[in-house]
């Protein structure tokens, strides 16, 4: 394949093994990689900006997309320092999502992340194909249970069509066991032929963004955008996600949110 030609994500993402570890990495040599690569490789993205740790450590969407966002800012920025004008750092960027069997709020939030990036590009000064952002979605691993796993092809069901409609670039169906170990070979084929049969037989990618003009849609990704943007300037105003990671306040914030949300499934009041 010629070199102009190769695509995809090469996935590094120092800010998310810090943020699952606790142990803080150095951007600089993902940078540097991705200086090499985009020399070398215009179309293959080197960097992730990941919100599943964020997303499994119970944060709302809100949350999930603010740290999301705040991590992209922060990679943009060593991407920058590493030589990259800025058009080409965004370039670099991949962004991974977590889609759940709330399908409303999945396409929701799927939206409100491009509108959310959209506006950093255009503070950055990026104007090109740059500004768009690139969407990997993954079904939530905090949403499957280990207790009746079957129901679980239910659930990664509704999320993978949420993806879709919601305008995921890329989505991955993790298979209906992943919360007992590692998958058997039914569940990895089911996990496949899931995607294959909302891709190409329902023809979901047929139409581009078929929730726009719904106002109940409209409505929820306005909203879940502003909050979204509430905070990410919130985690820039303490100093970057980094800082956030390292002081262990956004660890606080998402744990708040979980305890609620634990208190919400206990009583009831939130079906899992």
């Amino acid at each position: 394949v010629a070199d102009g030609e190769v695509g995809g994500s090469l996935g590094a993402d120092p800010i998310g093994v810090h943020a699952r570890t606790g142990t803080p990495r150095d951007l600089a040599p993902a940078a540097e990689l991705a200086a090499r690569v985009a020399a070398r490789y215009p179309l293959l993205r080197t960097v992730v900006a990941d919100g599943l740790p964020f997303h499994e450590a119970g944060g709302s969407d809100a949350q999930e997309l603010g740290a999301t966002i705040a991590a992209g800012v922060a990679y943009l920025r060593a991407l920058v320092d590493a030589g990259l004008d800025v058009e080409t750092a965004a370039g670099q960027l991949e962004f991974r999502l977590a889609a759940t069997a709330d399908q409303f709020l999945t396409i929701a939030k799927l939206r409100a992340a491009r509108r959310l990036w959209a506006r950093v590009a255009e503070v950055s000064g990026v104007t090109g194909p740059g500004a768009a952002m690139r969407q990997h979605a993954v079904t939530s691993p905090a949403m499957v249970t280990r207790r009746d796993p079957w129901v679980n092809m239910l659930r990664t069901t509704i999320a993978g069509f949420a993806a879709g409609a919601g305008g995921a670039d890329a989505v991955t169906v993790l298979p209906f066991d992943e919360a007992l170990g590692r998958p058997e070979e039914l569940s990895l084929r089911l996990a496949r032929n899931t995607q294959a049969i909302l891709l190409d037989e329902t023809r979901l990618a047929g139409v581009v963004d078929p929730a726009g003009g719904s106002w109940y849609v409209e409505k929820l990704t306005d909203e879940l955008a502003h909050a979204a943007w509430r905070e990410f300037t919130a985690v820039e105003k303490a100093g970057g996600v980094v800082a956030e990671l390292t002081s262990g306040a956004l660890a606080e914030r998402l744990a708040e949110t979980r305890r609620a949300r634990a208190d919400r499934i206990a009583t009831r009041h939130d079906p899992i």
